[in-house]
Parts: C-alpha cells; sequence; structure tokens
C-alpha cells in the first residue's frame, strides 16, 4: 500500500484526531470522543496513524495503573484481596480475576507483560530527569494521592524494536504536540541501551535514557503527564516506598541508574519494586 499524500488542509484537519489517539491510545475511544463524527472511517484513520509515524499503544495503560495503585493499597493494607476490591468504587474498571491473575504472577516471580520508562535528560544537565504527575487514571480511592509522580512509561510489545517501544513513550507522554504536528525530531540513539529493568507488578519495564536538545526543553508536553518538570535523580531515588508520592518502581529506577558505574552501560541493572517485593511477601489469605 502507498503512502497517502496529505495536503495542508488535510493535515489540519487530522491534527484533532491524531491528539485525541495520542490522548487516549485507542481508536475506539478517539470515535467515541468525536461522537463517531471523525469524518473518516476506522481503515482510514488507522492508515492515517501510520502515515504520521505514531507507534501504536500496546495495551490499556490506565488499567496498569489502576492494577499498580490497588496492588499497593493491598500490599498496605494487607487484607484480602475480594475484601478490598468491594470497597473501590465501581468506576474501577480492572476486574477482579485479572488483579488475581496479576498477584499470582508477582508471588511466583513472574511478568506477562512488557512495559518502556524514559530516563529523558536535558543535554546540558544529565543528572535529572523528566518528572510529571499521572493524570491518565487518577484514582485517589485507591490508596494514591491524585497525581502519583512518574517517569514517562507505555507498555511495549515484546516483538518489537526497543526503537519504537521508545517512540511511542516520546509520542505519548513526553513531546505530544510536536509529535502531532509532525515536528518530533529524531532523538532515539542508533542502538539504544537498556540501562535498569524493573518489575512493577506483572510488567517487566525497560528503562532507556533519551538526551534532548537545550532548546526543546519547552515544547515537551504530555496528555498523560502533567505539571512536566525536571528532578534530580537522586530526589526521585530518595523516595522509595508505598508511602511515596511516586508511581511504584519509578524512585527504584532512578536509584538503580544511579548505581550503575559508567563503564558498566552496556549491562542492564535488573531489580524488583518494593511493591512487588512487599507482594510477595503477602499471606496466602491476600489471595482469597
Amino acid at each position: 500500500m502507498g503512502q497517502l499524500r496529505l495536503s495542508q488542509s488535510e493535515i489540519e484537519f487530522y491534527k484533532p484526531l491524531v491528539a485525541s489517539y495520542l490522548k487516549y491510545g485507542s481508536v475506539d475511544k478517539v470515535f467515541a470522543d468525536f461522537a463517531h463524527d471523525t469524518g473518516v472511517s476506522y481503515p482510514h484513520f488507522h492508515r492515517i496513524l501510520k502515515q504520521w509515524g505514531i507507534v501504536k499503544s500496546a495495551g490499556p495503560q490506565s488499567r496498569f495503573n489502576e492494577a499498580v495503585y490497588f496492588l499497593t493499597a493491598l500490599a498496605k493494607d494487607n487484607l484480602p484481596l475480594e475484601t478490598l476490591y468491594k470497597t473501590m468504587p465501581p468506576s474501577l474498571q480492572i476486574s477482579a480475576v485479572t488483579l488475581h491473575r496479576i498477584l499470582s504472577y508477582v508471588k511466583r516471580g513472574l511478568t506477562r507483560r512488557r512495559g518502556t520508562a524514559l530516563i529523558v535528560s536535558p543535554e546540558s544537565n544529565p543528572t535529572v530527569a523528566l518528572i510529571g504527575r499521572d493524570i491518565s487514571s487518577p484514582r485517589p480511592e485507591l490508596g494514591k494521592p491524585f497525581g502519583s509522580y512518574s517517569l514517562p512509561m507505555t507498555y511495549s510489545k515484546r516483538t518489537e524494536s526497543a526503537h519504537d517501544s521508545i517512540l511511542r513513550v516520546l509520542q505519548q507522554e513526553v513531546a505530544a504536540s510536536l509529535s502531532v504536528a509532525r515536528h518530533l525530531p529524531s532523538l532515539i540513539p542508533a542502538d539504544p541501551k537498556v540501562l535498569v529493568i524493573v518489575d512493577i507488578a506483572d510488567v517487566r519495564v525497560h528503562t532507556h535514557q533519551i538526551i534532548i536538545p537545550d532548546h526543546l526543553i519547552d515544547k515537551l508536553d504530555s496528555y498523560k503527564l502533567t505539571d512536566l518538570a525536571f528532578m534530580p535523580l537522586s530526589q526521585i531515588a530518595a523516595n522509595v516506598g508505598l508511602e511515596s508520592s511516586f508511581r511504584a518502581g519509578v524512585p527504584e529506577i532512578a536509584a538503580g541508574l544511579l548505581a550503575k558505574a559508567p563503564s558498566d552501560l552496556d549491562t542492564p541493572l535488573l531489580l524488583g519494586s518494593v511493591l512487588n517485593q512487599k507482594l510477595a511477601l503477602l499471606p496466602a489469605y491476600a489471595q482469597a
């Protein structure tokens, strides 16, 4: 299939649709957002996303957030899963069956999904990382404050290249407006290194560092992370624990990166998050 040739008026027409996709990560949700009045068919919109260079979502990100929030509450409260689940509001989308499955994987030290996190640092200061408040699925009722701090992070596909995994995160959580405008420059190294690997719930997250030119700092934005700011890695690393205002696994990633010797960047450091460590120690009744 040949590439679509878009006029400037067509580009302007499609921009809101592409922006909506980066916000929701789902074609179905884009059509719902526009009350199914998008002016294009499903197949055509998929072709537009491909033409735009958008790397499509690899999983229901909101449910990953819900799982992390719920399991954090489970680890802190030490209650049976079903007991805690019954206290949750109807707005909770993730099922008890899925949570049981995730907890079973965690207690066996297994993962079933892949994720990618980015340490985004300006070229003038590689010791800081881009952090934002996660608003993609705010669930304060699950025991986490509104907008937990997070690194840019999304699901990935096991079979895709590291380049595509990284580009998805950049498009959805780092430089959304630049991606919509088709002005996102090439920021990914030819051979991106995995620096830290951490297990968060049943997701194995590969972490890369991306250095951006200083002139792009003011152009970074996201539909899923708000209040984007650069924070010293040492400050992020100091917030390990279930009571932290950071998403589970994020402080561990920062601490792991700081612990790596400059000469050992080719060997990923494999870590377990504090959340997973606590869940693995829960008594058997917690799964009842």
